[in-house]
This record gives C-alpha cells, structure tokens and sequence, in this order.
C-alpha cells in the first residue's frame, strides 16, 4: 500500500475547490494510507486559530483529516519535515507548494499535485 504524506496546501486546496481527488489518487496510485505529519496538523491549527476564509478552511482541512495516519517527526521546518519523512518512509507527497515539489523531485520522491484542479502524479 502507497503510503502518502498529506501538506497543508493541498488540504487547503481541495477545500477552497472541492474535487474527486481522493478518489484520483487511488485511480492513479492504488490503495493508499494517507498520513498527516505533527507539523501539518499543528501549521493548520495555527491558521485555523485565525479569522476569515483562511481560518475556515484551515478548520475544515484539520476536520478532513482527521482519519488520516499521525505521524511525528522532527524539529525542522515544515517543508524539511517532509522531505525527510517521505524519504524515511517511502512516501509519496501530496502538495501543490512548487519550492515543496522542486525539493521533492530533487530527492526522487514522487509528487501528488493538482491542476486545474485535477490529481496529477509525477
């Protein structure tokens, strides 16, 4: 089974535009397990704590996510964090942070992105 580490931006993503990417993924990458990395939760909670649109997703995005594997990791930022764990464990990456994607296909790991808002895989 695929195992796919979920970043704050696409959860962000596909709620601001709702899409069938969950079942896309699995279409494209098979059963998956989706993980969300101690960092992302606690990135979303942060925005989530706000006002306004942002907040609101950010909320709706903690509450999607909720059945998703936890996952702890270490101190780094956001973006090392994942990069490390995804190597760690041979996952794959949902994102659509391009500095996140160009750091991910440097290190060979495969990246989940939407455009326009459909599921791509590279």
């Amino acid at each position: 089974m695929q195992k796919i580490i979920f970043d704050s931006s696409f959860l962000m993503a596909v709620v601001e535009d709702p899409t069938t990417w969950y079942e896309d993924i699995a279409d494209r990458v098979g059963k998956f397990e989706p993980i969300l990395l101690k960092v992302v939760k606690e990135e979303l909670r942060r925005l989530a704590e706000g006002q306004g649109r942002k907040a609101r997703t950010a909320r709706v995005a903690l509450d999607l996510s909720k059945s998703f594997k936890p996952a702890s990791g270490g101190e780094a930022n956001t973006d090392d964090e994942i990069v490390s764990a995804a190597l760690s464990k041979g996952a794959m990456v949902a994102t659509i942070d391009s500095r996140l994607v160009s750091s991910l296909k440097g290190v060979h790991v495969g990246v989940i992105t939407l455009r326009s808002g459909r599921v791509s895989v590279t």
